[in-house]
């Protein structure tokens, strides 16, 4: 951003996600050091990361006459809308996240001189496949002036083009997180998540029912807010069948106060299907707690974790892996604990100061 200070930053909303936290912190910092930051957004949740009074909250989409419209006219409106925004505002960088964001973005900008920087936060095996996306990619996502990655593989997904102007950043940690203690363990298994596929909360059922056979007093706890599809009922409904379940399975919904509420956790469990780079994971290793995930794509997880060093790695979908490894902490709970303190010196690289000077000199380089 070559003497630039006004940037602007574009997804979808402030909702309770791991890209939205990134945001959030990321346009907090820029703020804080004397930037000329705002947020254009499309819409607004009922639970939203707080900004910094500095941070200016635009809206950039649809009116509620313009709700009404088609699903393809209201595609284009979300283009245009946000196209008047940046004539109005003139920033001298667009960030999008997410990839309805970013191709957005890239449409709005089109002939404004504005350079944009993409940001890909998720699985792009999942996100960007496909005869359509393929097409995006081409005409758009490789027009971009920079993207920024979490980690390799999803690097590895695309275009030299795109490849070639990118970098590699980790998410910015909450700093909360590397200042809260942690406290004795309690026979208590915790796992923080939307309650939807992805997520795949029914692997670690699977594997906490199997583990009760052996292990009766422990418990555990999900936290994270419900969904739209069908998915949050296929747990409860899982939960409610099971005798065993019902009475050691607890949903605990969103808190605001995580960094107290699990800090007494014997372990913390990931056992998603696919993730960007989990903001859940850091966190419980930033707290001190061992920590399971699944080896899931896009390499999110095997970014922090070296197994049986500061966390343990287990096959996707395996439940026998999954159960094993929680009984490995509770056999070796003096192991789990040099494990999660370790895990919490690994996660000093991701301090909120250590990565947003990666993201001020990327972004000072944009041309």
């Amino acid at each position: 951003m070559k003497k630039r200070k006004k940037i602007m930053f574009h997804l979808n909303s402030l909702g309770k996600g791991g890209a939205e936290r990134v945001v959030s912190l990321l346009a907090n910092q820029f703020a804080a050091k004397g930037y000329t930051v705002s947020i254009a957004t499309e819409w607004q949740e009922e639970e939203e990361y707080p900004l910094d009074e500095r941070v200016n909250r635009i809206h950039a989409g649809l009116s509620e006459q313009e709700e009404n419209r088609g699903r393809i006219a209201r595609q284009w409106l979300r283009v245009k809308n946000l196209r008047k925004v940046l004539k109005r505002e003139k920033p001298d960088l667009l960030v999008s996240f997410c990839v309805k964001a970013n191709y957005r973005a890239m449409m709005a900008s089109s002939l404004t001189g504005i350079p944009v920087v993409v940001s890909v936060r998720n699985d792009p095996k999942i996100d960007y496949v496909g005869r359509v996306n393929r097409l995006m990619n081409k005409l758009f996502l490789n027009r971009a002036s920079g993207c920024v990655f979490q980690t390799e593989e999803a690097q590895e997904f695309f275009d030299d083009t795109l490849q070639k102007k990118s970098v590699i950043i980790c998410n910015p940690l909450n700093e909360k997180y590397l200042q809260a203690k942690r406290r004795p363990a309690e026979k208590k298994i915790v796992c923080v998540g939307r309650l939807v596929k992805q997520k795949n909360q029914i692997l670690l059922l699977k594997a906490f029912e199997e583990l009760l056979a052996d292990h009766p007093d422990y418990r555990l706890y999900f936290y994270g807010d419900g969904s739209t599809d069908e998915y949050k009922d296929e747990i409860f409904t899982y939960v409610r069948e099971r005798a065993l379940l019902k009475e050691t399975v607890y949903f605990m919904g969103l808190s605001s106060t995580l960094e107290t509420d699990i800090a007494d956790a014997a372990m913390f469990v990931l056992p998603s299907l696919y993730e960007g780079m989990p903001n859940a994971l850091m966190e419980a290793m930033a707290l001190g707690l061992p920590v399971i995930s699944t080896d899931c794509p896009c390499g999110g997880s095997r970014y922090w974790i070296t197994h049986r060093e500061n966390g343990q790695l287990v096959e996707v979908n395996n439940v026998q892996a999954m159960k094993e490894a929680m009984v490995y902490y509770i056999e070796h709970p003096l192991e789990a604990e040099k494990m999660g303190q370790r895990a919490r010196e690994r996660l000093k690289e991701a301090s909120l100061d250590k990565v947003y000077q990666c993201w001020e000199e990327y972004l000072t380089g944009i041309s």
